[in-house]
């Protein structure tokens, strides 16, 4: 019925009476079978053309080993470590937050302890939907609450996700309520395009495990701290630092490589230099700050980032210059090897 139109919502019941043809008997009726008055309470809902046609979203389990939770009532996938070598929960997070970070979108609050990220406005469906466009008179956009619970018996880790805050504009007016099964359509695809992205970071690791390079993700460091990861032994992110970080502004006062850190007073290099290398600058007010690195598992090296106090800087500022500096550290490593 929905594309032939809505003219069966003006239907009523004709109340005419039964006539039985003269020389026959009335039937019997039984009031066994009568259907019972809808109730009140169920005369709301979509009718007509409101009526959601789509067939219901549903959950991708792409990544391999990964399942969907069926008890649980928002969008819940379950991923599964890999090797006995994989720190399941750890690969989630970073992934997670590298996936909000090749949206640019930013990291609002996260509770690590509690298992809960919430991020930045997701604009447009680009990054749900992998193929939407910039459309001026519709503009869509939403905020979500992922969540991220252990379960080390089976070596794995729940992630949940859920529609925190929805906008959109159609022709000027704009919209900011969801119904439950619009907001689960979102909460689904925001999951699967995180399904996807997940099996893309396993693939790759996978393939470049024995290539040179040197990336840098978001992540955490040994003390459970928002970071930066770099895919490369210390001495080489020590080098890396020293002549990377002066090109962005940050002037070195002082270093200490047995200890890994490096103290710097932080001077914005301006409009001109953000418009020369295509970046965006950095929301990190301009100050004294220590970058502190440390060695992790795997060959990789952490980049915690605290402010003067000694206090780590915000994961949604973290976040924000991820965009910039793993770019400079791409440029760097091209540049060295020419």
């Amino acid at each position: 019925m929905a594309n032939r139109g809505f003219d069966y919502e003006e239907a009523k019941l004709e109340g005419r009476a039964f006539l039985v043809p003269a020389g026959l008997q009335a039937p019997r009726f039984s009031s066994d079978y009568d259907v019972p008055p809808l109730p009140e309470g169920n005369r709301e809902g979509p009718v007509g053309a409101a009526v959601d046609v789509r067939p219901p979203a549903q959950l991708l389990t792409v990544v391999p080993g990964s399942q969907v939770v069926q008890s649980s009532g928002d969008p819940t996938v379950s991923f599964y470590a890999l090797s006995t070598s994989q720190d399941v929960s750890s690969d989630a997070w970073a992934f997670l937050m590298n996936f909000l970070a090749k949206y640019k979108v930013t990291t609002e609050q996260l509770d690590r302890a509690a298992g809960t990220l919430e991020t930045g406005w997701f604009t447009n469906t680009a990054a749900l939907d992998g193929w939407g466009e910039e459309d001026d008179d519709f503009q869509i956009r939403q905020r979500y609450l992922f969540s991220l619970k252990a379960d080390p018996v089976r070596h794995g880790i729940n992630v949940t996700a859920k529609v925190v805050e929805h906008e959109e504009t159609v022709d000027g007016e704009t919209r900011t309520t969801l119904s439950e099964t619009e907001a689960r359509r979102y909460a689904v695809r925001a999951l699967n395009q995180f399904s996807l992205y997940y099996d893309q970071q396993i693939k790759a690791r996978e393939q470049h495990k024995s290539t040179e390079g040197m990336g840098l993700a978001l992540g955490f460091d040994n003390n459970d701290l928002s970071a930066w990861v770099a895919d490369a032994p210390f001495d080489q992110v020590w080098q890396r630092m020293n002549r990377m970080l002066p090109r962005y502004g940050f002037t070195i006062k002082d270093s200490q490589q047995s200890l890994g850190w490096i103290d710097v007073e932080y001077d914005d290099p301006g409009k001109g230099f953000w418009s020369e290398i295509g970046g965006e600058p950095f929301k990190l007010e301009e100050g004294k700050y220590r970058f502190q690195l440390g060695e992790m598992a795997g060959g990789k090296t952490s980049i915690t980032l605290f402010d003067e106090d000694k206090k780590p800087v915000k994961s949604d500022v973290v976040s924000q210059m991820h965009i910039t500096l793993s770019q400079a550290f791409a440029k760097a490593l091209a540049e060295q090897s020419e």
